[in-house]
């Protein structure tokens, strides 16, 4: 079995919300773990299912560009999320469908549509390279991981561990209360005092609802569920976002099921690529959340045979794969050459329209 293997150091914040927000604070997603000292403690993370997903749709590109034809709106939709619709999951295949998808580039490689194709890889979360993860960590990252002494310290004799995520304040101001627009806007002095009356309207607002609230856990109340009563207009404001550190070193750890051909191999290798040239894990990224640097080595079990996937370089400006990997780049890119809408269709069972692009 084929296993990607490496680090993802961060060079900026990372960070993957947590569905539950606290108030202004926008959490990064976590979970337990045991440490080595048996002391059970929450890591914060990456899903490999975000992951998975911006590999689907670097592979869609690369595919898209091959085929270099229109497609329908649900092709896409199988392409780069796995389903057209959730009611079509669970569609019985065709032994010629099921040999298709197997053999198919693309298909064979991600899988998903309504027969549900089992995909040919796995791929793991990104979690912090600390000696509290030792026992997550591929034995070859082990060397590299963040020691216990290096995560703990003593503040009157009482050992504490160092924190692995910051919180950050992100503002937002609105220039009409600044001042600004004088010279832009019409009607301004009329319009500014409106909007101002709105936004003050919403303030009073918002806060008396907030009193109410506080007012009722005092004496006991149950929230009552439903629609907040106010709302603010105001675009002016603050949020908190917690965030694993710049520098952090995150494991990235893939196997590919023996089933995967070698074009297979090479879409991801070639996927691999593309998002790492992209650059982004975890959400923010907009506000410039979720820059890294990648050092992946490929191994055959537990024998290293890529001891780099990229070139040597400038990785700020551009990845490049290694020669070492060329086999299984000509072989997708053959695989590629020869793919149609008909392959397909008939890989994901997303209708017979793709027998006019044969």
């Amino acid at each position: 079995m084929l296993h990607l293997v490496g680090t993802i150091t961060a060079t900026t914040h990372v960070h993957q919300t947590d569905p539950n927000k606290e108030g202004n604070l926008s959490r990064t997603i976590k979970t337990y773990a045991w440490g080595k000292d048996q002391i059970r403690r929450q890591i914060p993370f990456i899903t490999g299912n975000s992951i998975r997903g911006m590999l689907r749709r670097a592979a869609t590109e690369l595919t898209l560009d091959a085929v270099n034809v229109p497609i329908s709106r649900p092709m896409f939709s199988v392409l780069t999320t796995g389903k057209t619709t959730r009611k079509d999951i669970g569609m019985v295949p065709s032994t010629r469908s099921m040999i298709e998808a197997g053999n198919n580039v693309f298909a064979g490689l991600f899988g998903g549509g309504g027969y549900m194709i089992p995909s040919r890889y796995s791929m793991g979360p990104l979690v912090p390279m600390v000696e509290w993860c030792q026992d997550w960590l591929h034995p070859s990252l082990r060397e590299k991981m963040i020691p216990m002494d290096k995560l703990t310290y003593k503040v009157n004799d009482v050992t504490r561990d160092v924190p692995l995520v910051t919180e950050l304040i992100l503002t937002s101001r609105d220039d009409l209360l600044a001042g600004k627009g004088a010279n832009r806007i019409e009607d301004y002095q009329s319009s500014v005092d409106a909007w101002i009356a709105e936004v003050t309207a919403g303030r009073v607002a918002k806060a008396t609802d907030k009193a109410e609230k506080l007012e009722a856990k005092k004496r006991g109340d149950k929230p009552v569920a439903g629609p907040t009563k106010a709302i603010s207009v105001d675009v002016s404001g603050y949020n908190l976002i917690e965030a694993m550190l710049p520098g952090t070193p995150l494991q990235f750890w893939m196997r590919l099921k023996p089933s995967a051909n070698d074009a297979q191999v090479g879409l991801m290798l070639m996927a691999v690529r593309d998002w790492a040239n992209a650059n982004v894990i975890g959400g923010a990224s907009a506000r410039g959340f979720g820059r890294f640097e990648a050092q992946f080595a490929l191994y055959d079990d537990d024998r290293e045979i890529v001891p780099s996937l990229f070139n040597m370089g400038d990785h700020a400006t551009a990845y490049t794969l290694s020669k070492d990997v060329d086999n299984y780049l000509a072989a997708a890119k053959a695989a590629l050459a020869t793919v149609t809408i008909g392959d397909l269709d008939n890989a994901f069972g997303t209708g017979a329209a793709g027998a006019d692009h044969v």
